[in-house]
């Protein structure tokens, strides 16, 4: 037997995308209007979730980063703090330097001198050379100690520092892209609200849509 009919006077049901009533007046959308909003709001939700699932690992690259600068920040100063023996060690390289200079002074006056008086400097200028030898060895001593430790832990310090901006670089840009993709996401939802929530459609057309027609 073949099927009844709709009955006589019987309305097409309709509703919204956003839920709501539809306001009055407004255009009821065709089949392909719909496909194309219905399609437009699956874009929308996947974008939200996109975005959803990177903003965690931003977050926690965020934190990783502000860890990272503070290590540096106590490493710096660990350096500053291993900077004054050096510093002190470079002013007494300074006064070796000054006294050096002194004693080649009285070392070429030396034949000037009245004769009577040469050997006592020269015995002087023996005595002066011996500890300006003392001092010398003293001070390479010193410097083999501080100097090659620090210039060591100074390079890989600015390794590390290198390479916490290099991260940080690329963070940024990351985060930044993700700011606009956001933005750019708000700005469609806003169009879609505008567009396609409040507009009617007939639920047979969404039904045969969901069917692939």
């Amino acid at each position: 037997p073949a099927k009844p009919g709709a009955k006589p006077g019987a309305k097409a049901s309709t509703s919204t995308l956003g839920g709501g009533k539809a306001p009055a007046g407004v255009k009821l959308m065709t089949r392909d209007e719909l496909r194309m909003c219905l399609k437009r709001l699956d874009d929308l939700n996947q974008s939200v979730k996109d975005l959803e699932a990177i903003r965690p690992t931003l977050d926690r690259e965020r934190d990783e980063l502000k860890t990272a600068g503070e290590a540096l920040k106590a490493e710096r100063a660990e350096l500053d703090r291993q900077l004054i023996p050096i510093r002190e060690w470079e002013g007494k390289v300074r006064a070796q330097t000054a006294d050096i200079e002194a004693f080649n002074k009285r070392n070429d006056a030396l034949a000037e001198a009245p004769r009577n008086q040469q050997a006592k400097l020269t015995q002087e200028l023996k005595i002066e050379r011996d500890r300006l030898e003392k001092v010398r060895e003293s001070l390479v001593a010193e410097e083999a100690k501080l100097v090659p430790a620090y210039k060591t832990s100074v390079a890989a310090h600015n390794q590390r520092v290198v390479a916490r901006d290099a991260k940080a670089t690329d963070w940024n840009a990351r985060n930044t892209a993700a700011v606009d993709a956001s933005v750019k996401q708000q700005e469609a939802r806003a169009l879609w609200l505008n567009e396609c929530s409040n507009r009617p459609y007939l639920e047979d057309d969404e039904l045969a849509i969901k069917a692939g027609k």
